[in-house]
């Protein structure tokens, strides 16, 4: 299917009023289309708060859409600042196939390597954040079974609230036995998330806000990551975005990851 019919149908899938018998699936799907766009650059500052630590990173971050229908996501993650972590890189590419496990990579300038992150070692910190570098990957809809389990007004926004379980043949890779997220009726952004440790106790939170409308893209703008038996936190404020600006498939090669 062409590239602007897949943006069309996407668009369609949006202008879809709301639905009170919605399944949690459905509502996922929704979240998934709301970012219509082909590819999209950021620039974000991170800020890590660790007791009387903090630690502040400058980013810039691409991405864009490959496969048939769009359904597939490569993304680069330049850190920019400060000096110390200055050029290390992070590479996705993030497969709607549930049964396809997807790639990442890191590259270290201060050893001039490419690293490969797989299996358990994506379930490692992501730069002494509260995220893990699986949160960095575009997670597709069905690597997880979603339930609807109702909705609750949360900061002011009516929302559902879906839990979502990874398939049994994730569990082994990720930190989470399960994720309760709490989607906005008003734009299917994601207001507020639980991430549940496989024990099945609450890990860290997610809460997002600065909701803005971006080229007709409803986008997020600020999140904040919190862990509490760490007693950590992690904000993120996005800046200078922008979407479908035709970026090159270079940029999401094995060997952008040097420049």
């Amino acid at each position: 299917m062409p590239r602007y019919l897949c943006c069309l149908l996407l668009l369609a899938i949006m202008a879809l009023p709301a639905r009170a018998d919605m399944t949690g699936r459905e509502i996922m799907v929704r979240v998934d289309a709301v970012d219509s766009s082909l590819d999209a650059t950021q620039t974000s500052t991170m800020t890590i708060r660790r007791g009387s630590m903090t630690l502040v990173r400058r980013m810039e971050r691409v991405s864009k859409k490959y496969g048939e229908n769009n359904e597939d996501k490569r993304s680069l993650v330049r850190f920019q600042e400060p000096a110390d972590v200055h050029g290390t890189t992070y590479l996705t590419w993030s497969y709607d196939d549930p049964e396809r496990e997807d790639d990442m990579w890191i590259f270290l300038p201060a050893e001039s390597l490419v690293r490969r992150i797989s299996g358990g070692g994506k379930k490692g910190s992501f730069m002494r954040s509260d995220l893990a570098n699986e949160d960095i990957e575009d997670r597709a809809v069905d690597d997880d079974t979603h339930t609807l389990l109702g909705s609750e007004d949360k900061f002011g926004a009516s929302c559902w609230i879906v839990e979502s379980v990874p398939r049994p043949g994730l569990k082994r890779d990720t930190n989470y036995s399960k994720r309760i997220v709490y989607v906005r009726k008003d734009t299917f952004l994601p207001q507020f998330v639980e991430y549940y440790d496989r024990h099945g106790d609450l890990l860290k939170t997610a809460t997002h806000g600065g909701f803005k409308q971006i080229d007709g893209i409803w986008t997020i703008t600020k999140s904040l990551y919190e862990t509490p038996a760490r007693g950590t936190k992690t904000t993120f404020e996005h800046t200078d975005i922008r979407y479908n600006t035709g970026l090159d498939d270079s940029l999401f090669l094995q060997s952008a990851l040097k420049r």
